[in-house]
């Protein structure tokens, strides 16, 4: 016959291997939260700096060329230094013909792409 004693020997190895599988069910979920708090707060991250990243096309189409105007189709290789230059009169300033083609298309720097359409205002 087993004592007392042998049975709340057995018994306390019961709980403790219980309580340790608790123990470690609880610490993996604390690491499954940990981990999907810090994917939700990436993701955050992430999806608010694409919100945030700008583009240099505006939010409205500048107006029809006018009979003064020329329209140029981009050609690889282009830029708007070589285009100012090619419309641009002798004693005009390349700069200041750069800033008018800028202001007249509305570009808020002077990346542009081939394929691209710019009015040249007259000069």
């Amino acid at each position: 016959m087993t004592s007392p004693s042998f049975y709340r020997t057995i018994h306390k190895r019961e709980e403790s291997g219980s309580s340790k599988l608790r123990r470690i069910a609880k610490h993996l979920a604390r690491r499954h939260a940990v981990k999907l708090l810090v994917s939700v707060a990436v993701f955050v991250l992430l999806f608010t700096s694409f919100l945030m990243m700008g583009t240099d096309a505006s939010g409205t189409a500048p107006a029809s060329a006018t009979p003064q105007e020329q329209v140029v189709t981009v050609q690889a290789g282009d830029t708007l230094w070589t285009i100012a230059k090619r419309f641009g009169s002798e004693n005009e300033d390349v700069r200041y013909v750069i800033y008018l083609i800028k202001d007249r298309n509305e570009l808020r720097s002077a990346d542009i792409k081939p394929g691209q359409k710019l009015i040249i205002p007259a000069v």
